[in-house]
């Protein structure tokens, strides 16, 4: 794991195949789940009221193209449904 200016990046799931992303959440929190396909598995939780905006991109030559908007995902606050 590494700190930049930019955030953290996870230098160990370098090169790892997805099996699988899952969104979950709870009155209480939020989490992202990154299955790979070794086993292994990258757990992210939210404690606060989070909306994610989610897009796919393509990185090529450090510049960054927007493949598909894939929208927001709302969490809720604690109490409600």
């Amino acid at each position: 794991m590494v700190r930049s200016k930019r955030g953290t990046v996870f230098t160990e799931l370098a090169g790892k195949s997805v099996q699988s992303i899952t969104y979950a959440e709870n009155a209480d929190s939020q989490a992202l789940e990154v299955l790979f396909s070794d086993g292994t598995l990258l757990s992210v939780e939210f404690s606060a009221r989070v909306t994610v905006q989610a897009s796919y991109l393509k990185a090529r030559n450090g510049n960054l193209k927007l493949v598909r908007d894939l929208g927001r995902i709302s969490g809720h606050s604690a109490g409600q449904a």
